[in-house]
């Protein structure tokens, strides 16, 4: 036998072995994929809107035995959002530049209340003479909710501010207070003030 035969039998062998390897894998992993999602469908549950089984409408993974999930209640629920909404607040109007034309405070019209809007959007009818670069980027770090009443509530907020100005970048910590009065079942902010 020539050598050119003996090399293309050798080849041929190290292809067809190759070959064998991959589509012997690729099954392998087929029939391993196929056992997770099996699995994974048994620990599913259907539930419906009620949260009744039977229903295809959602489906909801069952918690792990020992660990009970907490639902809130409405009230928890309503407290949590107040305090949620002083803090997008806080960071969205204390966040702002020289380049942003009044942006940070045209964000936050829908949160507040018309007396504290006539406040803050006052400083938006004057015209600044060309200035240089000036942000400040506001992160709440921490909030506390400190009073709360069917229609009023006070949320402690600790935040970080950076302050670029003339390229130079400050940081500081700063606390802010955010007072929220309940008008017609719409939580509104009313007072802010930074310590």
């Amino acid at each position: 036998m020539s050598l050119r035969a003996r090399i293309f039998i050798i080849v041929s062998i190290l292809v067809f072995l190759i070959l064998g390897i991959s589509i012997f894998l690729v099954v392998s992993n087929k029939n391993k994929n196929t056992q997770t999602q099996a699995d994974t469908t048994k620990n599913n549950v259907a539930v419906t809107d009620g949260g009744q089984p039977g229903d295809q409408t959602s489906v909801g993974v069952k918690p792990p035995v020992g660990l009970p999930a907490k639902i809130a209640t409405p009230l928890e629920a309503q407290k949590n959002g107040v305090v949620q909404l002083a803090k997008v607040f806080v960071e969205r109007y204390g966040t702002y530049s020289t380049d942003n034309d009044w942006q940070n405070i045209k964000d936050v019209a829908t949160f507040v209340t018309l007396s504290l809007w006539s406040k803050i959007s006052a400083p938006m009818t004057v015209k600044s003479a060309s200035q240089s670069f000036v942000g400040m980027t506001t992160k709440v770090i921490s909030m506390d909710l400190t009073y709360w009443s069917d229609a009023k509530a006070t949320v402690e907020l600790k935040t970080t501010r950076a302050e670029e100005k003339n390229g130079i970048v400050t940081m500081r910590y700063q606390n802010a207070t955010v007072e929220l009065i309940k008008q017609n079942t719409v939580w509104l902010i009313d007072k802010i003030s930074w310590n």
